[in-house]
This record gives C-alpha cells, structure tokens and sequence, in this order.
C-alpha cells in the first residue's frame, strides 16, 4: 500500500507542475499534501496506543449508499442522518480522522465555526461542504490515497498518465483491497467510539466500484442504490467538477486541453461506474436481501414510501424527530429547485445521443425519460 500511496503522490505531484508551474499549487501537492497524510496517518496509528479500547468496538449492520454521483445520495445521505441519531461523520471530523488529533484540534475546529468560517465549498458549486455538515465517508479514502476522490480535488486527475487503477478497485492486488477495507472499518470504530452511535449510516458513492470488497468486509452490510438518469446524473457530475476545480484553482489557470482530457476520461469512468453495477445485478452477485434498488424519482415523487422502504430494508429505528423531519422534507420534496445551474452536455464535449447509445442498457432497464 505505501508503494501504491506513494506513486500516486508523485503523479499528483507531477501534474501540479505541469498544470500550474511554479506556484502555490505545486508546493501544496509536492510537500504540504504528502505531509499532512502522512501526519494524520501516524496520528490514526497512535489511535490504537492512547484509545486501546478502539479493537474492540465492532461495526455490525452499516448501511451503505451509494449511486453514480449526482443521483440524490447527499441528499439521502443527511436526512437519514441530520438528527446525529446515526453514525456519521461531519465534515472537519473527516478531514480529522484521527481521535488524538481531534482532541489537539477540537477548540480549534470550535473558533473556526464560530466566527462563521465553516463552508470549504459553497452551495452555488452544487455540493456545499460545510466543517458542521454530514458528508460522505468515500472521502477518509483521500487519507490512504485509494479513491477517485483523488481526481476531484487535486491535480491528479490532469496528469497525462489516467487514473484507472482507483476507478477499478475490485481489479486492485488483494492486499490492497484488504488494506482499504482494514482502513475504513478502523474509521468507523474510530467514528462509533467518538460519537457513542452504533448504526453506521455511510455515503459511499465512487465505493459503488468496490461493492463486493465493502460486502466482505462487513458480511451484515446493507446497501441502497440510488439510481437517477445519465441524462440528468452525468451532466450534474461535470458541473460540479467543473465548479471545485473552479473554486479551488480558478478555470482559466487549467489549461483547456487537460480540461477537456479530464471531461472525457472522467465521461468513460461513469459509464464503468453505471456497468459495473448492473452487472453484477444481472450476474445475481448482488442478493436481494443486501442490496436495494431506489430510483431518485421515487425519493422526488414519494419521500416517505422511498425512506419507508430503506427503514424496512436496512432495519433502521427512527426517532420522532426524525420522522418528523422526514415527513416535512416530504411535502417540500416535489417543488424543490436547485440552486446551482447545470451545464449543457456539449460543454464537456458530449450529446444526449452518445449518451443514450452508451448507456442504452440504463435507459432500456429503467425507462428514464429525456433530461429536464
């Protein structure tokens, strides 16, 4: 795994020069990055000194999310979860895995929520990331470098060599794949043991690549799917990428040949992403019992028969300040309007037409209609 760590770093490395030059940039993912993993990496190792308590918590019964990006899953994700009656993890205590250095840096995280400094992403991006929000777990993988996560949120994803060894996880050497799976269940030990919650509820979108390794991994896992059109998912997906690199770096300093490399490598990867799990639904590698289908139009048209089902499903017990919560994102649900705007397709160099030939097994299995 460090082998594996480190040649991904230097390609991010790499590609931070190429893109920007001599810059800020390059210092950040040359020296700064590389440290600051390793650092909370070495501070998850003393974890186990200062909390030895933390091998025995036992993860039993996580409820997994997943679905191509844009499909609802956030959404899904902090209803379940925005009463903190779940295990989950806000957005600094993902960014500080570790339990010896939340404890360093805690007053810290506090003043800086405070004094109102808590939004890293706006909600004008499409996905706002706040320090006191619920986000994704799929994000602790940026701590062992083994997510596509990687490609999103640093320059990793304009180097010239692709970065198909994250997207194919299942096809990752054993190891790997055990060491990645050892990694997260420590997380969610961490994360019990932290917030004195038992049910993991985890939002694990690009993890949909991984499934029969997350499925191994914990033998009781439940996982919902949420499946929403490519038509709608695809182009939502682009934007925010777009809009982060955006944020982050500023458009007109990415050269537009590596956008538009990034655009179409990132195009293929969804398309794998939508095949793999339906093939593995149609190989019945996926059991009924473990695995539920939910399309983002039943949430849209039905909240409460869509979460009905996911109780039933996963076994969940709500409280009633969940259930009333639930019940009123309900009858908000069908008039919500998002704040961000899409781009067209042919911004990323696509049509509707490639995407309906490519995707016609989608289109063909669950009817989506044309996009909005």
């Amino acid at each position: 795994m460090f082998l594996f760590r480190l040649k991904l770093d230097f390609r991010t490395a790499v590609a931070a020069w190429q893109t920007f030059g001599l810059s800020r940039e390059a210092f950040v993912y040359t020296i700064r990055r590389p440290l600051f993993t390793a650092a909370m990496r070495l501070l998850l190792a003393l974890d186990n000194v200062c909390f030895p308590r933390l091998r025995r918590v036992e993860v039993r019964n996580p409820l997994f999310i997943i679905g191509h990006p844009r499909s609802g899953t956030t959404f899904l994700h902090r209803l379940l979860t925005q009463t903190r009656e779940f295990c989950a993890f806000e957005g600094w205590e993902i960014l500080v895995p570790s339990l010896v250095a939340r404890r360093l840096l805690k007053r810290l995280i506090e003043r800086l929520i405070r004094q109102n400094r808590k939004t890293a992403l706006p909600a004008q991006a499409g996905h706002e990331i706040r320090l006191d929000e619920i986000e994704e777990e799929e994000m602790l993988f940026l701590f062992n470098g083994n997510t596509q996560f990687a490609s999103c949120v640093s320059p990793l994803g304009f180097s010239d060599e692709d970065f198909t060894e994250l997207v194919y996880a299942e096809a990752q050497p054993e190891a790997i794949r055990h060491e990645t799976m050892a990694f997260l269940r420590g997380c969610f030990q961490r994360q019990i043991y932290w917030t004195g919650r038992a049910q993991v509820v985890a939002k694990m979108n690009y993890s949909g690549m991984r499934i029969r390794s997350l499925l191994d991994a914990f033998p009781d896992a439940k996982i919902v799917y949420v499946v929403r059109s490519p038509l709608e998912a695809i182009p939502s997906h682009l934007s925010l990428d777009r809009n982060v690199f955006d944020h982050m770096w500023g458009l007109q300093r990415i050269p537009r040949a590596r956008l538009e490399r990034y655009y179409a490598r990132r195009y293929r990867h969804n398309v794998a992403f939508y095949r793999h799990l339906e093939d593995l639904i149609a190989n019945g590698d996926l059991l009924a019992g473990r695995f539920l289908v939910l399309q983002y139009e039943e949430m849209r048209e039905n909240l409460a028969s869509a979460i009905e089902r996911i109780v039933d499903f996963a076994g969940l017990r709500l409280s009633d300040e969940l259930k009333q919560e639930i019940a009123t994102h309900s009858r908000k649900q069908p008039t919500y309007q998002r704040q961000h705007k899409n781009l067209h397709l042919e911004e990323f160099g696509l049509t509707e037409e490639r995407i309906r030939q490519d995707l016609a097994f989608m289109f063909d299995k669950y009817g989506f209609e044309k996009s909005r």
